[in-house]
């Protein structure tokens, strides 16, 4: 394919489309991959996203319904709608705010716990298991490689991509 590129495009740079279309794919991939792991488990992105937004809290893994919105880049109603399934399905429960008394902290159940769990140890493994073609010293000089790359893009356009991503988030409420 790249081939076809450069013969129609002289210009253009063959080893930096390479690389380019490679982290790509393998995006998808893991994507996919992902996608898998949670079919599995019977968990649906959006309430593993609620899980992991929970579980980096550290315990005891609790937010307002407020801020837990705000940071998947929610409204108020849709966050009401996604926990009202959520402790439906026993995933997450919702307690009262101490200090708020017209506010509501949520944080996962047991069972909410143990999915996210083992979803995050299934994935990790396939990851890992992917990830065993390099040899420890490759892996670390890819991930050298891959953060200066990262850190190359202005930061508007990290900016920008944060903000796309967290409207994409929004829009699978």
């Amino acid at each position: 394919m790249l081939d076809v590129w450069t013969r129609e495009i002289p210009s253009l740079d063959r080893l930096t489309e390479g690389i380019v279309e490679r982290i790509q794919m393998l995006a998808r991939f893991f994507d996919h991959s992902m996608e898998v792991t949670l079919a599995e488990f019977g968990l649906a992105t959006r309430t593993y996203r609620v899980l992991g937004r929970l579980r980096y809290q550290g315990p005891p893994y609790r937010l307002s319904a407020g801020q837990l919105a705000e940071g998947m880049g929610l409204s108020s109603g849709a966050m009401t709608n996604r926990l009202d399934r959520l402790e439906e399905a026993g995933i997450v429960r919702r307690l009262p705010d101490p200090e708020d008394r017209r506010g509501v902290l949520v944080e996962p159940t047991d069972a909410g716990h143990a999915a996210w769990d083992r979803a995050t140890d299934t994935q990790a493994g396939r990851e890992a298991r992917i990830a065993s073609a390099l040899s420890p010293a490759e892996k670390e000089q890819l991930y050298s490689l891959l953060r200066r790359l990262m850190g190359a893009f202005p930061e508007e356009v990290r900016d920008a991509a944060k903000r796309s991503k967290a409207k994409t988030q929004a829009a699978d409420a």
